[in-house]
């Protein structure tokens, strides 16, 4: 597809599952106490205490895992460095029922707390400017050991071999960057909408107006803007990308 956008039908969760739905949860506290993947012994930390206001800005470090990111991923230290401020720089904070604010990067730094998406983009922000192998993910997860489901949105890095790998924060453990194909044993993952880290990067420099993505694609039989514009999930997506982007080179400018 033109920008990279892979969809896939909303009816498939119905289907396929009978599962409570959860909204007021965290994936780390789900899946990642305690567990989560450890490529690496992290009792080779430095700095592991815990933060207060005194010393917020000092994060963890893991020579050990910041060699695993290098050798595993392109770019693997300035993806440690953005990891880093997810896993441990943040508490995760949801939000009231039927609001859906996405903070700016900058807003989520200042306040040091988010939801899932929050973090995503902080995420994103760290690695921008780089040519990431990666993309935003949003979907559903399916916790098989109770079948509850909630909706989420994580980032997924590819490795210099093309596995894939989600990426989660706020475990504040050195276990957030996990290999797809170990995910299989406790939970299912259903993504519905996916953008790659290009297109993300074009839509937060470029400022587009979230119609663009809307217009037919010539070389395709059927009309994408008939296929989009009725998609109701993925407009809301891209609006509320523009808006978030909007606040964001705002308060850049500001700043700078």
């Amino acid at each position: 597809m033109k920008y990279f956008i892979s969809l896939v039908a909303f009816v498939a969760i119905a289907i396929s599952f009978c599962a409570d739905v959860v909204a007021d949860i965290s994936y780390a506290d789900l899946f990642l106490n305690g567990k989560g993947y450890k490529p690496v012994n992290d009792t080779w930390e430095i700095n592991t205490f815990s933060l207060n206001e005194e010393n917020k800005g000092c994060l963890p470090e893991s020579i050990l895992y910041r060699e695993w990111c290098s050798n595993t991923f392109a770019n693997g230290e300035q993806i440690y460095e953005a990891y880093k401020e997810i896993a441990f720089a943040l508490e995760y904070h949801s939000e009231p029922p039927k609001t859906d604010y996405w903070q700016t990067p900058i807003e989520t730094i200042q306040c040091r707390q988010g939801d899932c998406e929050d973090s995503v983009f902080l995420f994103f922000s760290k690695l921008a400017e780089l040519d990431i192998d990666g993309e935003i993910v949003w979907g559903w997860v399916i916790d098989k050991t109770n079948s509850t489901a909630f909706a989420h949105v994580w980032y997924q890095l590819f490795d210099k071999h093309g596995l894939p790998y989600i990426v989660e924060g706020f475990s504040r453990e050195w276990n957030g960057i996990i290999p797809v194909v170990s995910l299989n044993n406790n939970e299912e993952r259903i993504p519905t909408f996916r953008l790659n880290h290009t297109m993300v990067q074009k839509f937060a420099e470029n400022g587009e107006d979230a119609e663009d993505f809307f217009r037919p694609v010539q070389q395709f039989q059927y009309s994408w803007n008939l296929y989009a514009m009725n998609f109701i999930p993925v407009k809301d997506i891209f609006f509320k990308l523009q808006d978030m982007f909007h606040r964001y080179k705002e308060q850049l400018v500001s700043y700078n």
